[in-house]
């Protein structure tokens, strides 16, 4: 049988079965971005040699599935008779894939300055830096739980969590301006910052998420 033919015999899903299923496919892009925060962590906490790449293809996947999904959206958009509150719903998770995968480059960016710090193991500040990351971990938790319950509240919650990454990423920079004083040290040290700018986009992506779904009612 003809593919054409096949699709015409298959029912057509309609807009809210399509709309739900991109919800699970969006969700599941999220459990992929929190597997790669866990191996960032990795990376950062000690000379774990196959976080790394396992992060990178990782990424590979998730940016895939956001291609994938993201021609989803606009198609249901372009092709499907979606109420109001639909297409209220598709918009928004159109920018949540967008904040979900900057999430997931900012993880292969830990990991690249998490192997160009492993001669400096333990790095300085780690178990600050690590918490500083386990609370932007928290936040994405938090985020894609939002999102999965519909929780519409859960934006000014997420925020006061952020306030507190903000802080890390203030206290931790000044600290590392004060500690080093060789070549070597700066050096580490500004991956060290860098390391710090990534965590403090990463939480305010995982904010974005919870916010889009706030945002949806009119």
């Amino acid at each position: 049988m003809l593919l054409s033919a096949w699709r015409n015999q298959v029912p057509a899903r309609s807009g809210a079965d399509a709309v739900g299923a991109l919800k699970q496919e969006l969700l599941r892009l999220g459990s992929m971005v929190e597997e790669s925060a866990v191996l960032a962590r990795a990376v950062l906490s000690g000379p774990d040699m196959e976080a790394a790449p396992q992060i990178r293809r990782g990424d590979d996947r998730i940016d895939k599935l956001y291609r994938r999904l993201e021609e989803e959206c606009a198609d249901l958009l372009c092709h499907k008779r979606l109420s109001q509150t639909q297409v209220r719903e598709v918009l928004s998770y159109m920018h949540c894939l967008r904040d979900l995968e900057r999430f997931g480059d900012y993880c292969k960016e830990l990991a690249t300055l998490g192997e160009q710090l492993l001669p400096a193991q333990p790095v300085m500040l780690r178990d600050e830096v690590l918490t500083m990351l386990d609370r932007c971990r928290s936040l994405l938790a938090l985020a894609l739980n939002s999102l999965s319950e519909e929780d519409l509240s859960a934006g000014a919650r997420l925020q006061a969590l952020d306030d507190l990454v903000d802080r890390d990423y203030e206290r931790l920079v000044e600290e590392l301006t004060q500690t080093c004083t060789s070549s070597e040290c700066r050096d580490h040290q500004l991956m060290l910052v860098l390391v710090l700018r990534c965590i403090e986009r990463m939480a305010d992506h995982a904010v974005n998420v919870s916010q889009r779904v706030a945002r949806r009612e009119p």
